[in-house]
């Protein structure tokens, strides 16, 4: 396979991106989250510039006594997916997300100088990598060097994820990463035109990502899930963390970016409350802070039960990936 990204046997697309390749996006997307416990399924389409529709969605477990290949090939036949086109989404602990300083190279040339770039900042040998680069964006600050995202994952990864959903009949045309999912439901809201902060929780861990007119600008990941969140004794211990590094954030964006105050902070819903975390940032950030609520920016095509469409989220969020990026 090609070391610069193209993995996608019998494609002529490979990218975290996909547009990175100059492939358009077609109108609708599924995307297929790959978990430990199951297979979340979920396709979005966007119509004359309607809201986006969640058409269908659903979490199907493993069965007791299937392989999973049979299961994804199931999966495959009953959504249609050999014609449709479809998305994943990478684990964290799968890639890494690395913000470095552009090398000064023609624009053909950067993937090549970027692999010497970040080689010493992976656990693993660069040769084993598959790389993707993409732009962050903002104002140039003369005398300080263009950012740049890198994503970093071993190719070894990327294949058997390729091969199991191609073994499927899974039209497999993006591998996106969760940051860029989220910086599509962060797109979503209102607050993105100013700038928004976008916090999230599975059980593991959380992201907080900072975007602004569907770009991503900066993004942190948290050591607190929800697991911590709603069992620990004193939760407020974790809140304050939460807070700290939310203000870091915010302190970064403000030192580097040359914009104007971000329009708020928002919770993107979670599959298990954790009581006073939103008025706790409420009380400790100068911010705005409100929760997400999909039935105000999506429109459904069912009644998907609230707790499973948390469960999803990133999923959902992958689906919701539309525009054309560029470098």
């Amino acid at each position: 396979h090609d070391r610069d990204g193209c993995l996608l046997r019998r494609r002529a697309l490979f990218s975290f991106l996909n547009a990175l390749f100059g492939q358009k996006t077609q109108p609708g997307l599924t995307g297929l989250g790959i978990h430990s416990d199951g297979v979340c399924v979920a396709q979005v389409f966007y119509k004359n510039g309607r809201r986006p529709l969640l058409s269908a969605f659903d979490f199907h477990p493993w069965p007791a006594g299937e392989s999973q290949e049979k299961t994804l090939a199931r999966i495959a036949t009953d959504y249609g997916l050999k014609r449709a086109v479809c998305t994943t989404v990478l684990d964290h602990a799968e890639y890494s997300l690395l913000l470095t300083e552009a090398p000064d190279v023609p624009v053909e040339e950067l993937r090549a100088a970027m692999r010497w770039r970040v080689k010493d900042l992976i656990d693993f040998h660069i040769n084993d990598a598959t790389l993707d680069v993409f732009d962050v964006p903002g104002e140039r600050v003369v005398g300080r060097a263009r950012p740049m995202y890198a994503v970093a994952a071993r190719s070894a990864v990327i294949q058997k994820r390729v091969d199991q959903l191609d073994a499927a009949g899974i039209n497999l045309q993006v591998i996106d990463i969760i940051e860029l999912a989220q910086r599509n439901l962060a797109a979503l809201l209102p607050e993105d035109a100013r700038g928004v902060v976008l916090l999230s929780f599975t059980a593991g861990a959380g992201l907080l990502t900072i975007t602004k007119q569907g770009e991503l600008y900066l993004s942190r990941n948290l050591d607190i899930g929800l697991d911590a969140l709603t069992q620990s004794e004193n939760p407020s211990d974790y809140f304050d963390r939460i807070v700290l590094e939310i203000q870091r954030s915010l302190d970064y964006y403000d030192s580097h970016f040359r914009q104007p105050p971000l329009a708020g902070l928002v919770l993107t819903p979670m599959s298990r409350p954790v009581p006073d975390l939103e008025e706790y940032l409420r009380a400790n950030l100068s911010m705005n802070v409100s929760i997400m609520d999909l039935t105000q920016l999506m429109d459904f095509r069912n009644e998907f039960d609230p707790a499973a469409r948390a469960r999803c989220l990133i999923t959902i969020a992958a689906a919701l990936r539309r525009e054309q990026v560029t470098l």
